[in-house]
């Protein structure tokens, strides 16, 4: 069965409008925190009336209207009333459902970190510095590496390409020499 995925929640693809509407009311995360506050407020309402006592306690304590009323809607007995376990089922399917809809992403996002960020992104952070370089780019590098591992960080150099700059953030890396007919690497000829 394939599906989309909206903001509010898992949006099926077959089935009937209200299948794919109730579908996507049980994935969203704004269902789940709509049931978490009820249960909440259950859970309050079960930790401050008495659970289990005999129906004339309530009686007693209460009055004749508020004790039928606990009654009736099991607040005597809260965390093993029908309407209770029910919001609970509810949570466990609308919470299986959002990890289901999401962890598709999640997997994507950690295999494809991006060690390219570009420019704009860095400039955004709030604590940055930047300066011209007193050396060549790669002294630099290891200049800085060395003190940030005499700091107690794990320091790994790499030397990749790096796209020319727009502004004159980074400067552009010399073009590197193109491989001669005689390397070893070139393509052979057909």
């Amino acid at each position: 069965m394939t599906a989309t995925t909206s903001t509010e929640g898992y949006e099926p693809q077959r089935g009937s409008a209200v299948w794919r509407s109730g579908m996507e009311l049980l994935s969203s995360m704004r269902f789940a925190i709509a049931l978490l506050t009820v249960i909440c407020i259950a859970s309050v309402i079960g930790t401050v009336i008495k659970q289990h006592e005999p129906a004339v306690n309530y009686t007693n304590q209460f009055g004749p209207f508020w004790a039928d009323l606990f009654l009736a809607l099991k607040l005597n007995a809260v965390y093993s009333a029908w309407w209770f376990l029910i919001i609970l089922a509810f949570l466990v399917i609308s919470t299986s459902l959002c990890i289901l809809r999401n962890t598709p992403k999640f997997l994507a996002d950690i295999r494809n970190y991006k060690e390219n960020i570009r420019e704009g992104s860095l400039k955004a952070f709030h604590h940055k510095a930047e300066g011209p370089l007193a050396q060549a780019p790669e002294a630099e590098a290891q200049r800085i590496g060395q003190m940030l591992a005499g700091g107690g960080w794990k320091v790994k150099l790499q030397e990749r390409d790096t796209p020319p700059a727009r502004a004159g953030w980074w400067r552009p890396r010399p073009a590197r020499p193109t491989r001669s007919a005689t390397s070893p690497r070139t393509a052979p000829s057909c």
